[in-house]
């Protein structure tokens, strides 16, 4: 497996975090074609990215949970693999944007990865430069829509812990009300909608506060620490809202037995 991280590359990173700096937008490159990935992963650092290269297929599923991209780029041709191999594995997992690079024109290929999910296509050849302005112009389409809720409009979980949509509100599994203030009942929302996926701070501060996370920016971590208080039996040791370091939070599954009221 061969990754770049920024102008680094790493022969054998299987024993090593993938770190990465959460006040930058984050970029995989999945491609085996070396020597146009290091010269892309280098333009892309250059212009303000945080990027990984990834050669090796493989680890695509573990390193799409554990860096948490803002936006992948795949190559359509990865030996046995197709980018839209990847594309459709990533799409039922995640809804993080796409762009396929191909080395030909195919426009079967382009009709099929634009129907499976890709948010864009383009051909290898092309200057760094387009290929950077196609990587903002998508992520500015993305950044701009609402965040869609994708779970039913309510919600039984372990021990009958209920969230009701319609209502905007959280039971207990004795059928109590659990009283949540707006940002934290939205943040919750937002963190069960991605259930057993990370969601980076700044996603839930753009989502709740309707603001950009900054670094020292503490609003996001109060609102969870309240969250915690209100739901969990022991907030030290969450069930529930886990943490992810450097990133944000991942919601694993309601409490199996209540919170102190």
């Amino acid at each position: 497996m061969e990754w770049c991280h920024g102008p680094r590359t790493v022969s054998d990173p299987a024993n090593l975090p993938i770190r990465f700096d959460v006040t930058k937008t984050r970029i995989l490159l999945v491609d085996d074609d070396g020597t146009f990935a290091e010269q892309l992963s280098a333009y892309l650092v250059q212009h303000g990215f945080d990027t990984l290269w990834l050669a090796d297929v493989a680890e695509f599923g573990e390193v799409l949970g554990s860096y948490a991209p803002d936006i992948v780029i795949l190559d359509q041709r990865l030996g046995a693999v197709t980018g839209t191999d990847l594309l459709k594995y990533m799409r039922e997992r995640s809804d993080v944007p796409c762009i396929i690079l191909t080395g030909y024109s195919d426009p079967l290929d382009r009709i099929v990865n634009l129907e499976v999910g890709a948010d864009d296509e383009v051909h290898k050849s092309v200057a760094p430069r387009e290929i950077l302005a196609r990587i903002r112009s998508v992520l500015r389409r993305v950044r701009a829509q609402p965040v869609a809720p994708r779970a039913l409009p309510v919600t039984a979980a372990e021990g009958g812990w209920r969230l009701d949509k319609a209502r905007r509100s959280l039971c207990r599994g004795d059928g109590q009300l659990c009283p949540l203030t707006t940002a934290e009942y939205e943040t919750l929302v937002l963190l069960h909608d991605h259930m057993g996926s990370p969601v980076h701070r700044d996603t839930i501060s753009q989502h709740v506060f309707r603001r950009p996370w900054r670094e020292g920016d503490r609003a996001v971590d109060t609102v969870i620490k309240k969250l915690r208080r209100k739901m969990e039996p022991k907030p030290e040791e969450p069930e529930s809202i886990k943490t992810v370091r450097q990133l944000g939070y991942v919601f694993v599954a309601f409490p199996l037995s209540e919170a102190g009221r």
